[in-house]
Order: structure tokens, then C-alpha cells, then sequence
């Protein structure tokens, strides 16, 4: 690697991880998780053309399984300063029709991977007294969705964890923050149908999705520098929606 700082960024495939990862393309090299290795090598790729180096980890984080020793068999998770969990996936679907399968996918991938990774990277980042966390969650998370129950459970947890790993962490100098987006324009809309996402829209004061740029923007400020006493915090990225 170079004298870049190492960031581990999760869901880099993914609409939202990719745009965080062109954004901070010009200050941190990555360790870039996903599931679509063929989508990642061409991140990578597109990002080594702006200086930065990418490490490629492929992954399904909705199965843990064997997740920590995975982790601690890799020697560059010591070597992270800034940890960005942009991994996630939806689930649109009654409470009364949501499988045991369903639920247990979503809080991995949401949930238990972040503690399984934030707990392998804990104990270098105090070792150097250094460190930025921001994971990515929903305004499900505060307020709740019908049809939506599982999902929601599983981003108000995340925001429990970064609310109290904040307290945690910050006497050893380490940030943990939160990003909250609303509706942003992903592949993720798709099931919500052409008047389904027009519903919604109207719904909110701006009245259109965010951008996954959008969002990326609200990560790179909780990572700069001179946010370096924010910590606890869920930045909504919404709209004005909720």
C-alpha cells in the first residue's frame, strides 16, 4: 500500500458504497468489500486511476459464519484508520409473512457483521488513539416502517450501537457516527413500483430521492479532519422528510 491512510469500506459494489469510495478516492487507499467481485475489481481499478490502492474482499455478510476468524486471519484489518459500513440489504414484507431466515439475513448483515468487524479493528485503533467509524442506516431506524419491520429493527439497532460504541471510544480518540438516508435513487427502489416511489416522493419537502453523491457527501464530512469532535451522532440525509 502507499502512505495513504487505509480505510475498510463495506457494500463498495453496492450504488451508495461506490459513490463513498469515488469520493474519497483522493486522501485514503481501501479495503473494498462486496459480494460482486467483478463490480469491485472494476471500482478498483477505476479508483487506482486516481491514486488510490484498493485491497479486494469478497464477501456475503448475511451469513456470518466463520466471519471472525475470517477477519483475524487477514493481517491489513490492523492496519485500518476509518471504517465505513455501507453494506446492507431491504426487505419489503409483513412482519406476519417474514420468514426466520429473512430476519436473521438482514441482522447479520446489518447488525452482527458490524459488531464482528468493529471488534477485530478496536484494538489497533487505540493502540494508535486514532480511528473514525460511520455506518450506514436508515430513518427507519427512528421512526419505524410498516412493511418494513424487520428492516427498521435492524437499523434502530444500529443506531443503539453507534450511539453507545461512541461513549465507548471516544476517551482512546476514536469517532463513531451514523448516516441515515431517506429514499435515495438505487436499485433499491425497484420493488416500490412507479407509483409506489411517486407516493413516497410526494412525500418528502424537497420532493425527490437523494442521491447516492448525496449521501457519499454526508460520510466524507464525518471522516474529514475538522469533524473530529462529532461522535454519537446519526446524520439524516432525508430531505426534510421525516
Amino acid at each position: 500500500m502507499s502512505e495513504r491512510p487505509l480505510l475498510l469500506l463495506t457494500g463498495a459494489s453496492g450504488a451508495i458504497g461506490s459513490a463513498v469510495a469515488r469520493r474519497l478516492a483522493d486522501r485514503w487507499d481501501f479495503l473494498l468489500h462486496g459480494r460482486d467481485a467483478r463490480r469491485l475489481a472494476a471500482l478498483a481499478e477505476e479508483l487506482e486511476a486516481r491514486g488510490a490502492r484498493s485491497i479486494l474482499w469478497v464477501r456475503d455478510l448475511s451469513r456470518t459464519e466463520g466471519l471472525a476468524a475470517e477477519l483475524a486471519a487477514r493481517p491489513e484489518f490492523s492496519w485500518v484508520r476509518a471504517y465505513v459500513h455501507a453494506a446492507g440489504q431491504p426487505l419489503y414484507r409483513l412482519l406476519a409473512d417474514t420468514t426466520e431466515e429473512e430476519w436473521d439475513a438482514l441482522f447479520h448483515v446489518h447488525v452482527r457483521s458490524i459488531f464482528l468487524i468493529a471488534r477485530r479493528l478496536i484494538p489497533s485503533m487505540v493502540r494508535r488513539r486514532e480511528g473514525r467509524m460511520v455506518f450506514l442506516s436508515s430513518v427507519w431506524g427512528e421512526s419505524g416502517a410498516a412493511g418494513e419491520v424487520a428492516y427498521a429493527a435492524a437499523k434502530g439497532a444500529v443506531h443503539a450501537f453507534v450511539r453507545s460504541l461512541a461513549r465507548e471510544l471516544a476517551p482512546s480518540g476514536i469517532a463513531v457516527n451514523g448516516v441515515a438516508p431517506g429514499v435515495v435513487q438505487t436499485p433499491m427502489l425497484t420493488p416500490l413500483g412507479e407509483e409506489g416511489l411517486r407516493q413516497t416522493l410526494a412525500e418528502i419537502p424537497v420532493g425527490r430521492a437523494a442521491e447516492p453523491e448525496e449521501v457519499a457527501a454526508a460520510v466524507a464530512f464525518l471522516l474529514a479532519p475538522e469533524s473530529r469532535h462529532i461522535t454519537g451522532h446519526i446524520l439524516a440525509v432525508h430531505g426534510g422528510w421525516r
